[in-house]
């Protein structure tokens, strides 16, 4: 009795359970919520059930459970002890399924390599599946597993699948054919390159995509094997992958440096004798001397540069890039500027929300309008800063405009850097700013006036940090202060009023006073007189420009008391600039810095032994105007080898930019190289699923299965398409309610239908009735025979007779067995 009320007890609890999970089962197509409970609350043993189970949807709730798991890091359940359990799984129905073992088997197939192994046959089965996905990701998942020993069956499986009517399939057969060569190198390249060859030669755009890239990663010295496309993908370049695109563009740019002759600039300016002068595309992008030019390129380089034209508009910014990387190695300025592409790259650079695509189109940008400013010279106000400009964004925008000012936009640039200056909290973007504004007064006398004048008053009425006013001083320092002595003349009173400056500024402004003091001699002993009672007071940098003031101003005097023509000699101690350098130089013999201390013992020496020539030459010879640290500006006349790391310029950007030499040795056989080649259609063997040659039976029968004469040629994928849309297709025709839950058909054929009559009557009336009867029922099966199978042949012209016929004889026999029996 206890037993029996036990096992009720047991079954009752074990239906709650059962009922709870069903219910949260049905619960979680509402909610997240209930079903990431449910999940949580599948213990060890319930996963190994729903993993062994027969049910499809426990098993997906299994799988699930064992994603969630990996994702979480949770520790309460360990997954690898149920390798078993999923890999069994890779065979199920469902691809949500195989997809989740696929995954699983990706991250634990290196730590138990055997096991993994034990799975390679299931995902080989699912190779031959008629779903192309499914063959896709088989593929995959097999390539993704990094087990040197499973590396000879990946390398079989591609050459099988390299040849599958699926461009999914085939475009996964290149991919994985660039795993396999990053984790065997060189041991698979012999094998890899026939693959890579007939994929290169696959009429479908998908394929050739992923093809491109890896040819790009794994071959990119094989450029000869582009000979027989070239056209071809010039054709297809807009319907390529954005990403194809770019590794395509940058085959074809190196491919035509080496294949295809240089272009001829010829001179279209008239000139006296009639005679046009031409010269090859120089090495430099803006070293053509023609003011109007004509330019001559090969056919094939044309097509080039024409298939990039209708990339303008392409939504991805390395296409952008590459395509403007491939006008400024193959084209002129002039055709640069025609393809629309300066246009292009200004539009993505200020439509990107990626700080790292607009830097490197910034940068972009700089390099070309450092080579030729007027390629983005319509587009000046896009370069003004945003308040939500990034600093490096900032910065990049303000060396841009120091390359685009001239005299029709300088007025509207330097009112703009002026604001960025007095109201920007950033260093680096101010420093930028007072650089840009140097190249502005660099254009001419007046505005360099206005921009000195300009630094000068900022700097008495405002507090700025010390790296803004260093950056000043040497602004100051480029702008050439000589010319300019009454504005110079109220630094003396910025060295009076800011003692707190920093020591760098001070001693730059101390440095100014010495260089012009050839020229404006008389006003710098009073600056000297002033600053000497603080000598003690100032940083070592103000002490050590203190102490060359004076020995310049010194060496200047003696110079002049010379060419007054008075005979006597030049008494050091009596005059009045000697005895401001004896103060100096004495202060300076005691002070700590033993720079300072040598300097002035040098400077000593020359002056007590009278040797005053050395001194004249030592302390006035002319030197280079100071170079601000970031000197990007169009003065260093445009030269391609230029300092480009001075800029900030990223390597990898600089690398991408460096102009690739032109081939001088080209053969003149060379047109003959680019015959267009025969094409892969695999569309073509695309048959009826019962067919013994579908995919699903029979995936390919290798790489050399097909003969390249069995190959049609195809010019461009669009006649492919074409081709398949051609083709009938079935027309459909939507219901109504009344016709969906009609029952009876909406045309209905009505057959006659046989009666019998049988009466009774004399023993040879019935035996002749019943004869008859047989034959006549004979005859009307005969002739439903003859019409069923005359449905299922061509003739239906026949079957019409026969029927007519039949029904003709079936009347017959109803009206004699009407008369008979009347």
């Amino acid at each position: 009795m206890v037993d029996s009320i036990y096992r009720i007890a047991s079954a009752l609890e074990s239906a709650k359970v059962i009922t709870m999970d069903a219910a949260a089962i049905a619960t979680s197509k509402l909610g997240e919520t209930s079903y990431t409970t449910y999940s949580k609350n599948i213990t060890p043993e319930q996963l190994s059930n729903l993993l062994n189970s027969r049910n499809p949807r426990e098993i997906k709730d299994g799988m699930k459970r064992i994603i969630s798991v990996m994702a979480s890091g949770e520790t309460t359940i360990d997954v690898e002890s149920y390798f078993a359990d999923v890999v069994k799984n890779i065979i199920s129905d469902d691809a949500k399924v195989r997809i989740m073992v696929c995954i699983y088997l990706l991250r634990y197939a290196e730590r138990d390599p055997n096991l993994a192994l034990l799975s390679v046959n299931s995902i080989q089965k699912t190779l031959s599946d008629v779903d192309p996905e499914t063959r896709c990701f088989s593929l995959k998942a097999l390539s993704d597993m990094k087990i040197p020993s499973l590396f000879p069956v990946v390398l079989y499986t591609l050459k099988k699948a390299v040849t599958d009517p699926s461009a999914s399939v085939r475009g996964e057969v290149a991919f994985s054919m660039l795993k396999l060569y990053r984790e065997e190198g060189e041991e698979v390249v012999e094998e890899l390159e026939p693959l890579l060859k007939v994929l290169l030669s696959d009429a479908d755009p998908l394929v050739v995509s992923s093809a491109i890239v890896v040819l790009k990663k794994c071959f990119p010295q094989h450029l000869d094997w582009l000979h027989g496309h070239f056209r071809y993908y010039c054709e297809i370049m807009r319907e390529l992958d954005p990403w194809a695109q770019n590794s395509m563009i940058d085959l074809l740019v190196s491919y035509c440096k080496q294949f295809l002759p240089r272009p001829t600039v010829v001179d279209a300016s008239a000139s006296a004798d009639g005679v046009q002068s031409a010269i090859l595309l120089p090495d430099r992008f803006n070293e053509i001397q023609f003011p109007v030019y004509d330019v001559v390129n090969h056919p094939d380089l044309t097509l080039f540069l024409q298939s990039l034209e209708p990339l303008i508009h392409s939504m991805n910014p390395s296409v952008i890039l590459s395509s403007s990387n491939a006008f400024y190695q193959l084209a002129t300025p002039m055709q640069f500027k025609k393809s629309e592409f300066p246009q292009a790259l200004v539009r993505t650079s200020v439509f990107s929300n990626n700080i790292g695509v607009k830097s490197s189109l910034l940068q972009t940008i700089l390099i070309l309008s450092s080579l030729d400013s007027s390629l983005f010279l319509p587009y000046t106000k896009k370069f003004f800063v945003l308040p939500s400009d990034d600093t490096r964004v900032a910065c990049l925008k303000l060396k841009i405009l120091s390359n685009l000012i001239n005299e029709f936009n300088v007025r509207v640039i330097v009112d703009q850097l002026k604001y960025y200056i007095s109201t920007s909290q950033c260093p680096e973007l101010v420093i930028t700013a007072a650089n840009t504004l140097a190249v502005c007064g660099q254009l001419s006398v007046r505005w360099e006036s206005h921009v000195m004048k300009w630094f000068i008053s900022h700097m008495e009425t405002s507090k700025l940090p010390n790296a803004v006013l260093d950056s000043y001083v040497n602004v100051i320092r480029l702008l050439n202060p000589k010319r300019h002595l009454k504005t110079i003349m109220k630094l003396s009173e910025v060295l009076e009023s800011r003692k707190l400056l920093a020591d760098n500024v001070r001693a730059g402004i101390v440095w100014l006073f010495g260089e012009i003091a050839a020229v404006a001699y008389k006003i710098c002993p009073d600056v000297l007189r002033k600053l000497i009672p603080h000598f003690s007071f100032e940083g070592p940098e103000t002490r050590n420009q203190i102490l060359l003031l004076a020995a310049k101003l010194l060496s200047y005097d003696i110079d002049n008391f010379r060419e007054s023509g008075d005979v006597n000699e030049y008494d050091l101690d009596n005059s009045r600039i000697g005895q401001l350098y004896k103060a100096v130089a004495y202060l300076s013999e005691f002070d700590g810095d033993y720079d300072i201390r040598d300097r002035a013992r040098c400077y000593s020496s020359l002056f007590l032994t009278r040797k005053f020539e050395i001194a004249t030459l030592l302390l006035q010879a002319p030197k280079p105007s100071p170079v601000a640290a970031s000197l990007w500006s169009p003065s260093s006349n445009g030269e391609q080898d230029l300092d480009w790391e001075s800029v900030g310029l990223d390597k990898n950007l600089q690398e991408f930019h460096r102009m690739l030499p032109w081939n001088e040795n080209i053969p003149e056989t060379d047109d003959d190289l680019r015959k267009p080649a025969a094409l892969k259609d695999y569309s073509r063997y695309k048959k009826s699923f019962s067919s013994d040659s579908f995919a699903g039976k029979n995936v390919s029968g290798g790489i050399n299965s097909v003969s390249s004469g069995d190959w049609p040629l195809q010019p461009t994928s669009r006649q492919i398409t074409a081709t398949a849309a051609a083709a009938p297709a079935k027309k459909y025709r939507l219901q109504s309610l009344e016709e969906f839950f009609s029952d009876i058909p909406s045309k209905q054929t009505n057959k006659p239908k046989r009666k019998i009559v049988i009466e009774s009557s004399s023993g040879e009336d019935d035996e002749e009735s019943s004869s008859s009867d047989e034959s006549e029922s004979g005859d009307y099966r005969g002739d439903e025979d003859e019409s069923s199978s005359s449905d299922e042949s061509e003739g239906g012209d026949d079957r019409g007779d026969e029927d007519k016929g039949g029904d003709k004889n079936d009347d017959g026999d109803e009206d004699n067995a009407s008369s008979s029996s009347g």
